[in-house]
């Protein structure tokens, strides 16, 4: 299984939903896997291959696997930074610079992919490490976006009274948009992804999309670096970079073979090729990027169907993909 390298760079603004706030009001800036996996087999619905893409999904051997979208810039030198999410586990330092620089590492947000190496690894980090690590971090990304509270208004369809709501949305910067990493077993779905990446930026990322939201440009895959890659002949933790969903063998075994770990509440309306429906998805509860665990898991696909979708005429099940990716991975 190859691993490939894309860049997004979005043409307008986004909005990507979050779960905390009011309404629409928070906006996220990065996109999770099991978000941009259904919207990537929505656009595969467009382009006639959603029932291969769910079938090999499924399957013991996923033809490809996705990881979450995150943010990257290009410096004034022509650069590209990535800037992947901290692992949620503390750095391998001794307890007396963990209180020393406890504030300052709770303060970090992204690390270069070689600063996670140091992080997840198993030599001890002096307090001169962890600093250089922060003043890495803090120079990864120098304002890549902005975000807005755009203004709207809803009219009460009997007595047309208006009432005003807000809604946050994302603008990245002339240099800045989103990267993701992705499996992918064969060339023959590296052209298919190829396609509906495309065709993905024509339909648009995220929600309000009728307003013209979330359309983007696609770099086309890339191998990425080297240096990214598994160093290490036995590694004794890998870090997430996706959502992840565990399968039946794996549930039991969560609190022993992680380290770290965040969960989120994965939940919003059932979209079917162009189709946004009005009917919502069971709400699911999975374990987010960053979250750090001692060996390789595989996660699964989470069946969110409603229990009347027959009723409601839902032709399909509907899947989430709770798929991981890890951070390092081997090379295949």
């Amino acid at each position: 299984m190859k691993t490939y390298l894309y860049r997004l760079t979005f043409t307008g603004p986004v909005h990507f939903g979050a779960t905390d706030g009011i309404g629409m009001e928070n906006s996220r800036v990065t996109l999770a896997s099991d978000a941009l996996t259904s919207a990537l087999v929505n656009a595969l619905c467009v382009l006639g291959k959603a029932d291969a893409a769910m079938e090999t999904l499924l399957s013991d051997t996923p033809g490809f696997i996705l990881s979450s979208l995150f943010l990257y810039q290009r410096n004034e030198d022509g650069i590209v930074r990535y800037a992947f999410p901290k692992p949620l586990s503390r750095p391998p330092a001794d307890n007396q610079t963990l209180q020393r620089l406890g504030k300052e590492i709770r303060k970090i947000n992204f690390l270069c992919p070689e600063d996670i190496h140091a992080w997840l690894g198993d030599d001890r980090l002096s307090l001169d490490n962890i600093r250089r690590i922060k003043i890495r971090s803090e120079s990864l990304l120098k304002r890549a976006y902005r975000e807005e509270l755009r203004p709207r208004v809803a009219l009460d369809r009997q007595s047309n009274n208006s009432s005003i709501w807000r809604c946050g949305v994302i603008h990245f910067e002339k240099d800045a948009g989103l990267f993701g990493l992705v499996h992918i077993r064969d060339d023959t779905w590296k052209r298919i992804l190829e396609n509906a990446f495309i065709m993905l930026g024509d339909l648009g990322l995220g929600g309000e999309r009728t307003y013209g939201y979330g359309s983007f440009e696609f770099s086309g895959f890339e191998a990425p670096p080297a240096s990214w890659l598994k160093k290490e002949e036995i590694r004794k933790r890998y870090m997430l970079l996706s959502s992840y969903y565990p399968n039946s063998k794996e549930k039991p075994h969560i609190r022993e073979n992680f380290v770290a770990w965040n969960f989120f509440e994965s939940r919003g309306y059932i979209v079917s090729g162009r189709n946004t429906t009005t009917f919502k998805r069971k709400r699911l509860r999975m374990l987010s990027e960053g979250s750090v665990v001692h060996q390789p898991v595989r996660g699964m696909l989470a069946d969110v169907t409603p229990d009347d979708a027959q009723a409601l005429g839902i032709s399909h099940r509907v899947y989430r993909s709770g798929l991981v990716f890890l951070f390092p991975w081997e090379e295949a």
